[in-house]
This record gives structure tokens, sequence and C-alpha cells, in this order.
């Protein structure tokens, strides 16, 4: 997005009261010890039972926007732990914009094992999805536990055992975080297949 799309968006998030307070976001995640991971700055809120994650680095050279749309695929793929667009932080010297999305807190069955590959793959599979494998590095690896959708395009990776975890009573599997993107011409995730032989879907425009 260019400069001129990120004022419109700015003016946009304060018109509509979108706009989250940055220093308080920062002191509640500072108070909780600076969780996050290589993406969001984390912090849990007990009262609503939400995660709440502001996004401080975009991975994989993906955009505001594809970061948008893979907040909305996630929702659509895995509705039980959907994100939700809570507003935008907007630093008040450089006035860069950061979006804030919680998600509803899940409880792992943390009595029996770990979620294995097979039964992510029976859960991805039932939505359509065929495993893959990546390469890292220039190395093929297993550890990214990747699934295409052949007719979208989806490309959904990261779903190891941390990500894709245990509920308990009924048993059921939840998604939690894992990378959702858009496999078109000149992306990331277009990259990542070509990487590994795989042609992009046959919808791509050209």
């Amino acid at each position: 997005m260019d400069r001129a799309g990120r004022k419109a968006l700015r003016q946009w998030a304060e018109e509509s009261g979108l706009v989250v307070d940055e220093a308080g976001f920062f002191q509640t995640w500072e108070a909780q010890g600076k969780r996050g991971g290589a993406e969001h700055q984390v912090y849990y809120d007990e009262q609503c039972g939400r995660w709440f994650k502001r996004l401080y680095h975009g991975v994989n050279h993906s955009t505001l926007g594809d970061y948008l749309i893979r907040m909305r695929l996630h929702g659509v793929l895995f509705p039980e732990t959907a994100y939700r667009l809570e507003g935008f932080t907007i630093n008040s010297r450089s006035k860069e914009l950061a979006p804030v999305v919680s998600q509803p807190h899940v409880e792992v069955d943390t009595t029996r094992p770990l979620v294995s590959k097979a039964e992510t793959q029976d859960l991805m599979a039932g939505i359509g999805f065929a495993p893959i494998q990546l390469k890292h590095e220039g190395v093929l690896d297993d550890g990214y536990f990747a699934y295409l959708h052949p007719v979208t395009g989806i490309l959904a990776h990261d779903l190891h055992d941390e990500n894709v975890v245990r509920l308990p009573e009924a048993g059921g599997l939840a998604v939690i975080d894992p990378y959702i993107s858009l496999a078109r011409i000149g992306a990331w995730a277009a990259f990542k297949l070509s990487e590994v032989g795989l042609p992009l879907p046959p919808d791509d425009a050209l």
C-alpha cells in the first residue's frame, strides 16, 4: 500500500472510531511479559476471553492488504477461531498503521497426545486441502506441514502440533495460528509453489 493509500486508511480508521490507543496496548502487553512471535505482540484479556494481537512485522514480504485477506481467509476456513479486526494503532510520530485483531481463547486438552500429522491431514482433507512439501532455505522441510487447495490456490502452512490443538470433551481439533496466503502471480505463495515444481491454480489470471 502506497503513502496515499495508508493516509486514506488512517482517515477511515479515525472517522470509523477504529483507532486503538497504542500506548494503552503497549502498557498491557508489557505488563503480561511482552508475549509474541515473529509477527504479533500479544496479550490476553481474561475478562472477555480473547487474545489481542498487534501486527508489528509483516513476514514473507506481505502487505497490509495481504494480512487482512489472510485474517479473512482464516475466518472462512476455521470459523471457531476466527480473528476479529479491533482497529488500528497509529504511531504518533511516524503515522504508521498497525492492525489489532483478537481471537477467542481455546482450551487445549493437555491430557492426551499432541495432534498427529495424520490427524491434521484428515482435518484439512475435509475442507479440500492436499498436503504438499515446501522448501526452507532450499531444502525440503516437513516441519511446515503445508496444505494447498488446488482450485482456489489457498496455501496454508505451519500447521504443526502447536497451531493445531486438541479440544477437551468432544475431542475435536482447532487450528489457532496457521499462515494462510493466496498463490497468485508474484506472490510469496506462488514462489514457494514454484520452488517445488507445483503450478499456480488454473484460475489465476495471466
